[in-house]
């Protein structure tokens, strides 16, 4: 039995029709982004605007000229920004919302050169994990039919940047571990990855406790500098500059989930949205995984090597460390997040089957490679094509004809500075030029802590936001139009104006949502100021508008529609 450590080296030769069939099975990756095209999401729209103001001088920030860490993933905008660089016209804020805007389109780009790096690194991986050729490219080809991975490639956002930082860096891992490479590159790899997920972190942590533990005492200390090393040399730049300019060293999205440790509700539906994603896209590896771990030896096919059973430890341990922190943060999961642990996942599942079948002849082997690939492609083209494609166009057209066009009223019929609170931030920011008040707290920090603390329905209904500023308009997003100005009340300051809707929120929340536009009267609203600072909410409870907005099922929801494409 040769399990999972190696095996005949005849079988090993890698041969030109191998490196052929790599060439094909990028091309077939590329070729299933093509219902994506013209997906686009609000986060989207969040890079794009800091990649603008970047163009235009003004600053790493989304309101312009205020620089805040609001971009989870400083190193994608960058890479946006300079790639807009050589585009004419990149810089300039579209007219019309129906038109792909040419920073998106910079960024679809990188997104489909991270894709099929990331497809041509997996089977690269397999080699170094000595393999025979066939199962190197079995595991291209899972990633390259992989759903979640289709979806985000080009969607503009950070995601195939972070898959190809993951294998990327489990490939330069394992030639550490395994083959007794510099652990430096490995090093650069993840701390990239810090700059495009901050999840990274965890992957570094495992990165540094298996090359501590595969080392002997002699050289560990000197493995593990040369790690930390790379790892600085690449983060450590923009964590120093984002230290000296926002006075933190990660985004703001954590600030903003600070309240939400340990929830064991919120824990509970992480969990089980992380499931769901998972067996949506990875049900084949992972009931091959299963099996192999019920009734064989894991632990055995992982090798004698002490190296390379460290380098098995950081795959298997990667995806379930990736999913408790979103539960212990209480972060509500999205397919995306899951897409940088992936490649473990399809890795520990064809490590199964090749374990499994080991001591089988060559023929049924092969059979049974082909037909967990022939499963695996069956399930997720389905998604893709029935579930996935079709939601990305309806969503991306409600998107145009909501924020986007909102953004572009905004523009049109307001003065330039004015400012308007919204909770979704991205399609609207980009296309009005207009500063924002965040109402989650993304970009405007100081309202993370109040929205967290007091859920979103009371931010707006009690107008909790006023400390910090003063918009002119309020965007409400809610199943119901103009929930917060009723008639005959006087004592609402918000006059209700128009609204557009949304078909959804993403593929967890398929109900229609309404964006009711309010002009913001702050003269009632200092009338009413020291009546609510005797009574506080318990006063405003009594006003018409509070029991028509705590009836709704969505009340208290600190959920932005930024977590649910």
């Amino acid at each position: 039995m040769t399990g999972v450590t190696g095996g005949n080296p005849g079988a090993l030769a890698w041969r030109p029709r191998h490196t052929a069939a790599i060439g094909l099975i990028v091309l077939l990756a590329l070729v299933l982004l093509v219902p994506f095209r013209g997906y686009l999401t609000d986060d989207t729209f969040i890079h794009l605007q800091f990649a603008k103001h970047l163009l235009r001088g003004e600053g790493f920030s989304f309101n312009a000229g205020e620089p805040t860490y609001g971009a989870t993933s400083p190193l994608w905008v960058l890479l946006v920004a300079g790639g807009g660089a050589l585009v004419p016209g990149a810089a300039a804020t579209p007219a019309d919302a129906g038109a792909m805007p040419p920073l998106a389109l910079v960024a679809k780009a990188w997104g489909a050169l991270f894709t099929a790096l990331a497809v041509a690194l997996v089977a690269a991986l397999g080699r170094a994990l000595l393999w025979e050729p066939r199962v190197a490219l079995s595991a291209a080809a899972l990633l390259a039919l992989h759903a979640w991975s289709a979806r985000w490639a080009i969607s503009g956002m950070e995601t195939p940047l972070a898959l190809a930082l993951a294998v990327a860096s489990l490939f330069l891992l394992a030639r550490a571990l395994i083959d007794g490479k510099n652990s430096f590159a490995a090093g650069l790899a993840l701390g990239a990855g810090v700059l495009v997920r901050p999840e990274f972190l965890l992957l570094l942590l495992l990165a540094c406790a298996a090359v501590a533990w595969q080392s002997s005492t002699r050289v560990r200390a000197r493995r593990l500098a040369a790690l930390l090393a790379g790892a600085a040399l690449a983060a450590g730049p923009w964590l120093a500059a984002a230290w000296l300019w926002f006075q933190r060293l990660l985004p703001n999205t954590g600030g903003a989930k600070a309240a939400t440790w340990l929830d064991p509700e919120r824990a509970a539906a992480a969990l089980r949205d992380s499931i769901r994603i998972v067996l949506a896209a990875d049900l084949v590896p992972l009931a091959a995984a299963v099996l192999a771990l019920a009734w064989l030896k894991p632990w055995r096919a992982m090798g004698a090597e002490r190296g390379r059973r460290a380098f098995w430890m950081v795959i298997l341990a990667w995806p379930v460390l990736l999913v408790l922190s979103y539960a212990a943060g209480g972060v509500q999961v999205v397919s995306r997040y899951l897409v940088p642990a992936a490649p473990s996942i399809l890795l520990i599942g064809l490590a199964a089957i090749r374990h499994a079948s080991a001591a089988w002849p060559v023929r049924r082997r092969a059979a049974a490679l082909a037909a967990a690939l022939v499963l695996f492609a069956m399930q997720n083209v389905a998604v893709t094509l029935a579930v996935s494609a079709p939601h990305a166009r309806r969503h991306t057209a409600g998107l145009r004809d909501s924020l986007a066009w909102l953004g572009l009223w905004a523009r049109g019929r307001t003065a330039p500075g004015t400012l308007v609170a919204i909770p979704d931030i991205g399609a609207f920011g980009y296309y009005s030029d207009r500063p924002v008040l965040d109402l989650y707290g993304l970009v405007t920090p100081k309202m993370a802590p109040i929205t967290v603390r007091s859920g979103y329905d009371a931010v707006v209904v009690n107008a909790l936001f006023e400390p910090v500023g003063r918009p002119r308009y309020l965007i409400d997003r809610s199943t119901r139009e103009a929930r917060l100005s009723p008639p005959g009340d006087p004592s609402s300051p918000y006059r209700f104006l128009f609204s557009r809707s949304i078909p959804d929120l993403g593929i967890t929340r398929p109900t229609p949502y309404i964006y009711s536009v309010y002009a913001i009267d702050w003269g009632v609203y200092d009338r009413l100021h020291p009546r609510t600072a005797e009574g506080g909410h318990q006063r405003l409870k009594g006003s018409p508008g509070w029991s028509t907005i705590n009836g709704e099922a969505e009340g208290g929801s600190r959920v932005s529609l930024q977590n649910h494409n």
